[in-house]
């Protein structure tokens, strides 16, 4: 199959970008599918979420051709006199887009040319199709986009029943398109017994949260239900950077959590698991997550995760099954901790029993696969 990918959230070079739908393209690669890339970047959206804008150009990385374009208005003008003069849209099978600024620029590449079509649905979408700033002007641009879809791929199953309530006419056509993890973080079932028994006889409790540190991620969430345990014997590790990095550390050291909570800031993935796969719990109860592979990557290196219910990976995960859902508060986090402190071998063995199947459920080349499927 020969795959346009349309979307912004696609890095080049070491671009800190969330890279769920760039091992989509690559795992489509692998599989003997021919992938090429539009970054369509509005250049007001790109500079507010804190990215550099990338010189305008072909970029070629992991065999992947990438039309890098940049917008100063949201897609007001024809989209073709940025691309070379011989692209057309008929040299592939399908167009997929992704995010809100995919769909815009797919939505004026079809006004030439068209092929079967579809579009995503990610918290970005809904946030523009339900927020009063958006009205008067991407709203209905994006609804046309969704109109127009052969296909719609929401990525949960929460998303899916957002986007069949805002606009009911899609339902025949929305499917649940997954990530998935690295197949090769997938272990034995051995191993998690192991950690199961470590778990057991453990007298601290190891906790990691992996996010940006931004507001919506809760952090501080985290560190106050910590700080109410009677016990203090934890220890927290939180990696990631961000605008609320200087709030957080006021806020440890005003609970004399200094010796509890250590910052990691950003570092390198493979570091991520090596810590990972020393923690017991991961929690992270961020609000607005569109799927949320960390929580995956999380229960693949076998920490109990702690998540926030009714978001992204509310459905994958299963309370008191295969994880734990509660609301953002500082107090049933600290219920939450205690229950699993006091969970008795058998549940613990069954819990991680569940994480392991989980787990082989949500494949990446798996997860790839079944998304070309739905649209085949």
């Amino acid at each position: 199959m020969k795959i346009l990918f349309v979307t912004d959230l696609y890095p080049l070079g070491d671009e800190k970008i969330a890279k769920a739908l760039y091992y989509f393209v690559l795992e489509w690669q692998r599989q003997g599918h021919s992938v090429e890339v539009i970054r369509s970047n509005f250049v007001f959206n790109t500079k507010l979420r804190g990215r550099s804008v990338q010189k305008e150009g072909i970029y070629t990385e992991n065999g992947i051709k990438i039309y890098n374009l940049n917008f100063l208005t949201p897609f007001l003008f024809n989209v073709y006199n940025k691309l070379p003069k011989d692209f057309s849209l008929k040299n592939y099978d399908i167009l997929i887009s992704h995010m809100p600024c995919g769909a815009l620029m797919s939505e004026k590449l079809l006004k030439r040319d068209k092929i079967k079509y579809s579009c995503a649905v990610h918290s970005s979408d809904i946030s523009v199709l339900t927020s009063k700033l958006y009205r008067p002007y991407f709203k209905q641009k994006l609804e046309d986009a969704y109109k127009k879809a052969d296909f719609i791929a929401a990525r949960s199953p929460i998303l899916k029943k957002k986007i069949e309530e805002i606009i009911p006419e899609t339902s025949n056509k929305v499917f649940v398109a997954y990530s998935g993890i690295d197949d090769e973080l997938v272990k034995e079932v051995s191993d998690y017994e192991a950690k199961c028994l470590d778990f057991i006889h453990t007298k601290d409790i190891s906790v990691t949260a992996v996010a940006s540190l931004i507001k919506r991620k809760n952090i501080d969430v985290i560190i106050k239900g910590l700080a109410e345990l009677k016990d203090k014997n934890f220890f927290l590790r939180i990696i990631g950077d961000g605008d609320e990095r200087e709030n957080l550390e006021s806020l440890t050291k005003k609970l004399g959590l200094e010796k509890n909570i250590k910052f990691l800031g950003e570092i390198n993935r493979s570091d991520v698991f090596s810590y990972l796969k020393k923690s017991s719990l991961f929690v992270l109860l961020s609000e607005k997550e569109t799927f949320g592979l960390s929580y995956l990557e999380a229960m693949a290196t076998m920490n109990i995760v702690i998540a926030l219910k009714g978001d992204g990976i509310d459905g994958i995960l299963k309370n008191e099954e295969n994880a734990f859902l509660i609301s953002s508060n500082p107090s049933e986090l600290k219920k939450c901790i205690e229950k699993i402190a006091s969970m008795n071998e058998d549940e613990l063995k069954n819990l991680y029993f569940n994480m392991k199947n989980t787990i082989n459920n949500y494949k990446q080349s798996d997860a790839a696969k079944q998304y070309l499927e739905n649209l085949q």
